[in-house]
């Protein structure tokens, strides 16, 4: 069984589960985020991709995703902060 199904079993329906936009607010804050996160019990982060034009998500994840743009987050910046996260 991988992570996510022994989560989904052990947990039921008690998951607590973090979205964030990578690159904000600062562009090399993925790992920090992560890491205070799952220091904080979260029991599952969605780390997302920003690009420009976030219109269906609301206000607040446009803004973090121009920020995050604006600050130089690309796809192969972000692959290369999450290869440093502990498993």
């Amino acid at each position: 069984m991988n992570k996510l199904n022994n989560l989904f079993h052990k947990k039921q329906n008690n998951i607590l589960s973090i979205y964030y936009t990578a690159g904000y607010p600062n562009i090399n804050d993925v790992g920090k985020i992560a890491t205070q996160l799952q220091k904080s019990g979260v029991d599952m982060n969605e780390i997302g991709f920003p690009f420009s034009d976030p219109v269906a998500d609301g206000p607040v994840i446009q803004k973090s995703s121009k920020q995050a743009l604006d600050n130089g987050m690309n796809l192969h910046l972000l692959f290369e902060q999450l290869k440093k996260l502990p498993n």
